[in-house]
């Protein structure tokens, strides 16, 4: 990792990863967090209800997948009735939540998604050690566009793993069935329990 300055904080950049992202559930998603660039959105378009907390963050996304259904709101009390979407996505948003709110977060996705749904999450590890970080990365989605952005926090008040992932995904209702750990992110995939 290289420590950069930047705005009067010391952040360490760690190096620029490479994200391929060649597919995405089926099916209608909600895709929390999914402002900014919109990933998820540019890639399943219509089939795509993006939430994000952010008006600024929506109003970024929206011209790179207009055919998306756009939402402003928070994840912790989503306004769709339950089962409503097939699947669910989180692409780099988690990393931005407190445990706490992550895990109210995953409660109401499994509300909103049947039995068998599946989550897709996608994030960075973080090291309360390490302090403010970026993380370059490079998107390659299915039909081979690349996608430069950066993810960051300033404030690190607590580690995030795939461990914690796993966990407070599990107390939520999920089991996790497929995982790819790289050095610095992480990609679970989760499918909502029977009761």
């Amino acid at each position: 990792m290289v420590k950069i300055a930047k705005d009067r904080h010391d952040y360490f950049e760690y190096p620029r990863q490479t994200v391929k992202v060649q597919k995405i559930p089926k099916g209608t998603i909600v895709d929390i967090g999914g402002g900014g660039e919109g990933i998820i959105a540019q890639i399943g378009k219509e089939r795509v209800t993006a939430v994000d907390k952010l008006e600024s963050e929506i109003n970024e996304a929206k011209p790179h997948a207009p055919e998306a259904i756009w939402i402003l709101a928070n994840a912790t009390n989503l306004e769709f009735p339950n089962a409503h979407f097939d699947n669910a996505t989180a692409f780099f948003s988690g990393m931005y939540m407190t445990d706490p709110v992550l895990e109210k977060v995953f409660e109401e996705i499994n509300r909103v998604i049947p039995k068998g749904g599946e989550l897709w999450i996608w994030d960075a590890k973080i090291s309360y050690e390490i302090g403010p970080f970026i993380i370059p990365i490079r998107i390659i989605t299915p039909i081979g566009k690349e996608i430069q952005t950066a993810y960051g926090k300033r404030r690190v008040s607590s580690d995030r793993s795939i461990e914690q992932t796993r966990n407070l995904l599990s107390q939520a209702g999920f089991t996790t069935h497929t995982e790819k750990e790289n050095e610095f992110w992480y990609f679970i995939k989760a499918t909502k329990r029977a009761l």
